[in-house]
């Protein structure tokens, strides 16, 4: 299979996709070229502001569009006013969306920029917000937006979070040949592989047995900057499954534990650790700018903020769990790693009833209070490192193909389930909830800084 396109993410305005709504666009604009209106949500980037598409709506029959007075076809006037009064209603960018012929290269005709200087003003105007257009190949995309303080900038990228995570721009990038250190990693990933790795902040939620082999491996990789996030210090029971821990870490923080793996690792990293619950605004904050998301905290408030953020910013992630039945007689059960890769707009952890709203109204309160509120206290779940390891490689596999381009099918969202005493390896696809408030277009999904981050929770809410 030939490598499919790969392109580094870039400085500038972007664009995110929730795949469903991409392939739901692609279908109406190839080849049919048909054209269509996204709403989307606001949101600061490490990189840029990033505009978050979460809901399209497409011209589909005769009454949506009129004879073009400079090309082939427009849009009815009646069709631009019921999108521009939608996105003024929801404080949403209004972004028109048509496709050229091509590939992997596209630009604006002279046709399309007379056009967007003579209505995008007033449609700015009419919205109160960002109002722009797009154009896209199945490989490129270029956009130009006109933004709500009244300056106008080109779209630098499109992103496209699914089995892959593509990222469009006008042109293919150009490679920059990656160093002797990551030579042989790069005859798999390429040199822009390689530089894609490099210029991609990516977050790690949970700084434990997993979280360590997480965090030891992205450093080596050559992954630019990591932020790390777990509020707990080291004690003796968790040195035979740290990377690199000694007895004199007892009492440490887990974040300086992996802050100082990683340095050591590769000196040239980024690291931002944050020795806080990831709820804690600071941490929330830093999550919202990360290009990736590795779950590895098993509480009922991780899961919920980190799919929370998922959703709201349009951020894919991994969730990685280990499983150990272990019976008050001593009798092992069916043991279980899990990977389940989390992606904006795609059946999130609440419709999979993978978050306890019970557990997460306890987790939400301080630490003494959630010891009281448990009737049986907390004894400690089994954990052995070769079984975080299984779990762990197989989150980082699926990222480092993403990232690069080299999963085969852009819509194998599955989770990956292993049962390492029977050696199966079975396929969970996610199931989603029509009316869910996290990852549908009526509820959260993309609407960035519009909801503040300080909003993700609301009691014990869950879909």
């Amino acid at each position: 299979m030939a490598r499919r396109p790969v392109n580094p993410p870039a400085e500038g305005w972007s664009l995110t996709i929730p795949h469903r709504l991409w392939t739901e666009l692609s279908a109406h604009l190839f080849p049919a070229g048909g054209g269509a209106v996204l709403l989307a949500g606001h949101a600061e980037g490490a990189r840029g502001p990033r505009l978050l598409a979460y809901d399209l709506i497409t011209a589909t029959n005769d009454a949506d569009y009129i004879p073009g007075e400079y090309g082939h076809r427009a849009l009815a006037p009646s069709f631009v006013r019921d999108a521009a009064v939608r996105a003024r209603d929801e404080s949403a960018a209004y972004l028109a969306v048509h496709a050229h012929a091509g590939l992997d290269r596209v630009r604006f005709s002279s046709v399309d920029t007379a056009s967007h200087e003579r209505g995008y003003p007033a449609l700015r105007q009419i919205t109160g917000q960002t109002v722009g257009g797009l154009v896209f190949t199945p490989h490129a995309a270029a956009g130009d937006l006109w933004l709500a303080d009244g300056s106008r900038t080109p779209l630098t990228e499109t992103v496209i979070p699914g089995g892959n995570l593509l990222r469009l721009r006008p042109c293919p990038a150009t490679a920059t040949p990656a160093g002797p250190d990551h030579d042989r990693q790069a005859r798999l990933l390429g040199d822009i592989g390689q530089e894609t790795l490099n210029r991609l902040r990516v977050a790690v939620v949970g700084l434990g047995g997993v979280g360590s082999i997480l965090v030891e491996e992205l450093a080596r990789l050559g992954v630019g900057t990591l932020v790390l996030i777990d509020d707990d210090t080291i004690e003796a029971s968790n040195l035979p499954r740290l990377v690199a821990s000694g007895k004199d870490d007892i009492g440490r923080l887990k974040t300086d534990l992996a802050a100082r793996n990683a340095q050591r690792a590769n000196p040239r990293i980024r690291l931002i650790p944050k020795a806080t619950r990831v709820e804690h605004p600071e941490a929330l904050k830093e999550l919202a700018l990360c290009d990736w998301i590795f779950l590895a905290a098993d509480s009922a408030s991780a899961r919920h903020w980190v799919n929370a953020t998922v959703q709201q910013f349009l951020i894919p992630g991994v969730q990685v769990g280990v499983k150990i039945p272990v019976d008050s007689a001593g009798c092992v059960g069916q043991i279980h790693t899990a990977t389940r890769i989390m992606l904006p707009g795609d059946g999130c952890l609440w419709c999979n009833r993978l978050i306890d709203s019970t557990q997460l109204a306890i987790d939400m309160h301080p630490k003494a209070e959630r010891d009281a509120a448990r009737y049986v206290p907390a004894v400690p779940a089994p954990s052995v490192i070769t079984l975080n390891t299984l779990a762990a490689a197989e989150a980082l596999n699926h990222f480092v193909l993403a990232a690069t381009g080299l999963h085969h099918d852009d819509h194998d969202h599955a989770a990956v389930i292993h049962r390492p005493r029977t050696r199966q390896r079975d396929l969970q696809d996610p199931r989603q909830d029509v009316n869910c408030r996290w990852c549908t277009p009526a509820g959260r999904l993309g609407r960035g800084d519009a909801e503040g981050v300080a909003k993700h929770f609301d009691g014990a809410g869950g879909a």
